[in-house]
């Protein structure tokens, strides 16, 4: 190769001239010219991968994952057709890449990939003395938020956000009112209504619970309280005042469940095989009216009193002044985790009624109801017996706690607190929604059968719960 084509590419040297001083000699040296910088890639982390045709694989990209730190292969959008389109998403994956990494090393939490259903899983296994209903409650709220991540695009845990949490909130506004369907046992149907604030806090309430726990084990990094307080904030309620039954109706619902338990199957076949000599007047359903008086005349939650058992239950304790009264010892298996014992001295009726159903050895359940049968009792003494359309557990359970509190020859001047320990709550409940709700209560009045004014409708039911363990 000759000299002039082995010089012709090279870079000319910078020749620098020393500043002449009068009288010096000028200097000048030769000085090498910068060497050129080379060039990174474009989106540094980040490698397109060429198809694999063989195998059917289409354009992918390889980079390290920020939150698992391990390499991860991602196949590209089909839309990408041209290598600018896919240099173009590369670069901004790097830098989504560099920003995730960035929030880590400031303390972000990091990503799982756990599926949502498998992190509301996680819950009810970390859970496990939840009461049944209670898990029956929030089952209801996080059926329907699994539901509706599905449709939303929400692969996994890692993907919900607060913008998210209020779109499933507004569903949860919006979902319709379900009413029974009448001829079809069971069978219920959406209406043109929206269901009621107090029914929508409730799965609010609970999906709050159940995310909460699982931000709090990290399954939930894009996030914060702020964000889960913000995106299933509760509905505004209007406090009315607390709905109770008045005297008139509590005597028409006593007396609707005494009705109810007359009712006998016209003929059975053990009947019909005995022949006419048989007896006849087998119930048709199961005795109801001494469960009615016993949440009338205690205030017990329905639940607590659907699985009181004969072993809660001392029917010959004694008041101070050596009464036999009688009372209730409910364990701290209640819905505030506290036990308590309710006093009979403020029912000696349902202390009489007790004592009827009481079989000598007896043990387990005083009632032998399931909560379907309870509440399927419920309607048809609203439907075929005349009991007031506003009866329900939770009704009694509120008509209990007004007459208490507002009796004054029950508890006297303690009445508040009496009934708020009575019915396992606070006193500012009992102050809140039950003073002064209701008037016209005799001063002499010492029980709440007599403050309620039914001592005949009791009498009733106590003779009725007579025939009947006479009947067996």
């Amino acid at each position: 190769m000759s000299t002039s084509k082995q010089y012709q590419h090279a870079q000319p040297a910078l020749v620098l001239v020393e500043p002449t001083v009068p009288g010096a000699t000028s200097t000048s040296r030769e000085v090498p010219a910068p060497a050129r910088r080379r060039r990174g890639p474009k989106h540094p982390g980040v490698v397109l991968l060429k198809p694999d045709l063989k195998r059917r694989i289409g354009h992918r990209a390889r980079y390290v994952d920020p939150d698992t730190g391990k390499s991860t292969k991602e196949t590209l959008d089909a839309a990408l057709r041209t290598v600018e389109l896919r240099e173009d998403w590369a670069v901004r994956k790097s830098k989504g890449l560099a920003t995730r990494r960035l929030e880590l090393e400031r303390g972000a939490q990091r990503k799982t990939g756990t599926g949502l259903g498998e992190a509301i899983g996680r819950f009810y296994e970390d859970h496990p003395h939840l009461r049944a209903r209670t898990i029956e409650v929030y089952k209801a709220a996080t059926d329907k938020l699994a539901a509706w991540v599905s449709k939303a695009g929400v692969k996994s845990a890692d993907d919900l956000t607060g913008p998210k949490l209020v779109a499933f909130r507004a569903s949860l506004v919006k979902e319709p009112l379900r009413a029974r369907v009448e001829g079809k046992r069971g069978a219920t149907a959406e209406t043109d209504r929206t269901r009621s604030p107090n029914s929508i806090n409730k799965d609010l309430r609970s999906a709050r619970t159940v995310l909460g726990y699982l931000r709090c084990l990290g399954l939930l990094p894009k996030l914060g309280a702020d964000e889960l307080a913000d995106g299933l904030k509760r509905m505004a309620v209007s406090h009315d005042r607390a709905h109770f039954l008045r005297t008139p109706e509590v005597a028409a619902l006593l007396s609707a469940a005494v009705d109810h338990d007359a009712v006998t199957f016209k003929i059975t076949r053990s009947e019909n095989a005995a022949g006419r000599r048989h007896p006849r007047g087998t119930p048709r359903y199961a005795p109801i009216a001494p469960f009615v008086a016993c949440v009338l005349l205690t205030g017990m939650r329905f639940s607590e009193a659907l699985d009181l058992a004969w072993e809660q239950i001392d029917l010959t304790a004694r008041d101070n002044d050596g009464a036999v009264v009688g009372e209730i010892h409910l364990t701290s298996a209640t819905k505030t985790k506290h036990a308590r014992t309710i006093g009979l001295e403020v029912s000696p009726a349902l202390l009489a009624v007790l004592t009827a159903l009481h079989k000598d050895g007896a043990t387990g359940s005083v009632w032998g109801l399931t909560e379907g049968e309870a509440n399927a009792a419920m309607r048809r003494l609203i439907s075929d017996h005349g009991a007031p359309p506003g009866a329900g557990w939770q009704a009694l359970r509120r008509t209990c706690g007004t007459f208490l509190t507002n009796a004054p020859g029950i508890f006297g001047a303690a009445s508040a607190y009496r009934s708020a320990r009575q019915l396992g709550h606070s006193v500012e409940i009992a102050e809140r929604h039950y003073v002064g709700l209701v008037r016209g209560i005799l001063r002499d009045a010492r029980s709440l059968e007599a403050a309620m004014q039914i001592e005949e409708q009791i009498a009733k039911v106590i003779a009725a719960v007579g025939t009947i363990q006479n009947a067996r």
